[in-house]
């Protein structure tokens, strides 16, 4: 029973109240009903089985093959409970007490009919409110099992910052072993080609473990970063992946101004981004990073900084498009948490930006680009988040907000919502 949904009434075959009063009663109280009628056991249970019941009306003698004290169970045992308002002939105190407290949420006794318009709007309201509190429970529970989740990820953050602290000496005096050893004379050249390979692969650790202490670390107020390094560093640490996936990566750098920004929390957006297109991507995909200098959407008075994250995937269906960036809302099963986006456009929208959405599914044309836009003349606000790894989704404080809207309605087939996909080569984007 929703705020806007017409109840439904489950009437049993009573003795002491006809179909025709019911209805009157509704008018009178002002309610619009759906009402049902069960003549036994089977269509009783039917009904409850089969749709959401919001209110019975029964008689104290029951119906064949079910008494009154079984309906009362079956009531109380649906989630949320069901109210039974008892239609019953004249009863005495005590057998009226014992109804009761076997269930009943109301009892009209011969010569009370007149209290029946008001009876039903107070069983209806209390089944409104058992209803409200039962979603309110389920979204507590639901949002206790994220942060619990996310918990141990800003426990799994912090342990990574911890080891990547922890190790960086270590690979100091490793490093300059290895330099010292290649100062000796006489190596063989397989040994010196081995220990330039050993000093490669070294130096790899050693930035993975600088780009984990930078994700931990966060400054106590914005600097001047550019947003194309940053986008280096995050693609640093998914090297592995994309390697793995044999995914092209395409750069257009084309803005040499800097931008005010928290570097910890701008990370952890282009995280969420290069993180989502990688996982969009097939084998032998495209994924093409944008940097530019221009002007707001919205406001072309406004100067920034552009950034776009695209990919040659499958696209984003209609259906997914319109829920994206609701939090708890995810595609990923069990290995999301639906905050990802939400935490993106937090920040972004924190920051006087603005964050927009292009994707299509067309067989010869498909595949999305994320687009945020950072303007260079504001200054940030730091957003309350707990600091993750690269690979975390966050929680964050605050109600969610719509994404802004891009300058024309988002399409599957439009093609001047799709400018920036359709620069891919057709025969990069056919497939997946």
């Amino acid at each position: 029973m929703t705020e806007h949904s017409i109840p439904a009434v489950l009437m049993l075959r009573c003795s002491a109240l006809s179909r025709h009063a019911v209805r009157e009663a509704a008018r009178h109280a002002g309610l619009a009903l759906n009402i049902e009628f069960a003549e036994n056991r089977r269509e009783f249970l039917d009904d409850l089985r089969r749709s959401s019941v919001d209110l019975v009306i029964a008689g104290a003698e029951g119906l064949p093959g079910i008494d009154i004290r079984e309906v009362f169970e079956r009531a109380r045992s649906a989630n949320p409970p069901i109210p039974v308002l008892l239609a019953a002939g004249r009863l005495g105190e005590p057998e009226a007490i014992r109804i009761l407290r076997d269930g009943a949420t109301e009892v009209l006794q011969s010569g009370e009919m007149a209290r029946l318009p008001s009876a039903i709007a107070r069983a209806l309201k209390v089944r409104h409110s058992a209803v409200l509190q039962t979603h309110a429970e389920h979204e507590l529970d639901r949002s206790a099992v994220v942060l619990r989740e996310n918990q141990k990820l800003i426990t799994i953050g912090r342990l990574a910052a911890s080891i990547a602290h922890e190790i960086n000496n270590p690979l100091e005096s490793i490093t300059n072993l290895l330099y010292l050893l290649g100062e000796e004379k006489g190596l063989s050249p397989s040994v010196i080609n081995y220990l330039s390979l050993a000093q490669r692969e070294l130096e790899r650790v050693a930035q993975i473990s600088r780009q984990t202490l930078k994700f931990s670390r966060e400054t106590t107020g914005p600097v001047h970063a550019h947003i194309d390094e940053l986008l280096e560093e995050v693609l640093s640490l998914y090297a592995r992946r994309i390697a793995e996936k044999d995914i092209r990566v395409e750069r257009q750098y084309g803005c040499d101004e800097a931008s005010l920004v928290y570097p910890g929390e701008m990370r952890q957006v282009l995280s969420n981004l290069v993180t989502n297109a990688i996982e969009a991507s097939t084998i032998h995909g495209r994924l093409r990073l944008r940097v530019r200098c221009t002007r707001s959407w919205t406001d072309p008075g406004v100067r920034g900084i552009r950034v776009s994250v695209g990919d040659n995937g499958s696209g984003i269906p209609l259906e997914v498009r319109r829920r994206l960036g609701e939090p708890f809302f995810t595609t990923k099963g069990q290995r999301g948490t639906g905050l990802g986006l939400w935490v993106t456009r937090s920040i972004i929208q924190r920051y006087g930006g603005e964050i927009q959405l292009r994707s299509s599914v067309l067989p010869d044309r498909h595949g999305t680009v994320f687009s945020i836009f950072l303007p260079t003349n504001l200054r940030p606000r730091a957003v309350d988040l707990p600091r993750l790894g690269p690979d975390g989704d966050t929680p964050t404080s605050g109600g969610p907000v719509p994404f802004p809207k891009p300058d024309s309605p988002v399409s599957s087939t439009g093609a001047s919502n799709l400018s920036f996909i359709e620069r891919f080569p057709r025969r990069n984007m056919r497939g997946a």
